[in-house]
């Protein structure tokens, strides 16, 4: 048995270097307020309208600007609106970047053509991302600016693309006393699988994660009919157990089983800080959680943890009849 868990630690330590895992840094906004003073749907509807314009008419670059906030707002949501699909559950996620440059004057705006081109460059870099991505069931969980710089040609804008597998999933029946039972004792991340069980590719992280998409997201995505939801001003939150109390931490190496009260405890802690730290922190008001993933970590100092990362949005009901259906990306038209 104990050659069995060194097998399964060293595929984990394996599969964590494969995926270039790192701690990071405090990159989380400070207020979580939206930055729109307008009605949203309004601001969508004005640019959908603004992209049909310029696609019939390309070759009439009028001097019609916007001013790069709502650019880059508009860009985002509206591919979000369009492809995005966060709201099934992924067993697996992975992260992708790239930057391109948009033309802007002095006084930051942007013309109405520029900011549609950079809409159809991020759609064309978002399917080559999805298309690389080596799973069976692929979706594009969600788009969002990460970094804002000047460049030779303007300002560099970088993206941060999150895709995964589509995945059924199975949550322990709950308990009185939690969702784990006497049988959920998990080794701290998969695949090392369970404690007295190392064949079963799953881990204590994956099985946190399962429950509480099960608890925060799933209850909460039906719509009335002929309607979507969608999520607008997305915001993304990394930590681990360095950073909040509760999240799992461990410097001994030699025991890395989280039996299943342990298991119940970190729950509670995760739930805790998802629902109630985080949006009182940074003043989410209207947020709801929408991805959730947690990863095992191991940190420079040897020490092991649970990775969070949690994507929040504003969600808002849609007619399916004006913006249709979530589109494939991988289908090109």
């Amino acid at each position: 048995m104990k050659n069995k868990l060194l097998k399964a630690f060293a595929l984990f330590c394996i599969t964590l270097a494969m995926s270039g895992c790192k701690k990071e840094g405090d990159n989380v906004p400070q207020n979580g307020e939206s930055s729109l003073s307008h009605n949203p749907l309004e601001q969508l509807r004005t640019f959908k309208k603004q992209m049909q314009a310029v696609k019939a008419h390309p070759e009439a670059k009028s001097d019609e600007a916007i001013t790069l906030d709502d650019a880059l707002w508009d860009v985002e949501n509206y591919f979000n609106l369009t492809y995005s699909d966060a709201e099934s559950y992924y067993s697996q996620i992975n992260e992708h970047e790239f930057t391109l440059p948009l033309p802007t004057d002095a006084q930051q705006q942007v013309l109405i053509y520029d900011a549609v081109n950079l809409y159809d460059q991020v759609v064309s870099q978002a399917r080559d991302a999805l298309m690389s991505d080596e799973f069976n069931d692929k979706g594009f969980i969600s788009l969002s600016v990460k970094e804002v710089s000047a460049g030779t040609r303007g300002t560099l804008i970088t993206f941060s693309g999150k895709t995964g597998q589509r995945s059924n999933h199975n949550p322990p029946v709950a308990h009185v006393d939690g969702p784990f039972g006497i049988d959920d004792n998990w080794m701290f991340a998969a695949p090392m699988g369970k404690c007295d069980d190392p064949d079963i590719p799953s881990g204590a992280d994956e099985q946190l994660q399962e429950q509480l998409y099960a608890e925060l997201i799933e209850p909460y995505v039906g719509t009335d009919a002929g309607h979507r939801n969608i999520y607008v001003d997305r915001m993304r939150f990394i930590f681990d157990g360095t950073t909040y109390t509760g999240i799992y931490y461990n410097d001994n190496s030699d025991d890395l089983c989280i039996e299943h009260g342990y298991m119940n405890d970190h729950y509670y802690s995760e739930k805790r800080i998802l629902t109630q730290t985080i949006p009182a922190q940074y003043q989410l008001n209207g947020y709801s959680p929408i991805s959730i993933e947690i990863r095992g970590s191991m940190l420079e100092n040897g020490a092991v943890t649970h990775r969070n990362e949690i994507e929040y949005g504003v969600r808002l009901e849609v007619s399916k009849d004006e913006f249709g259906e979530i589109e494939d990306l991988l289908i090109q038209l």
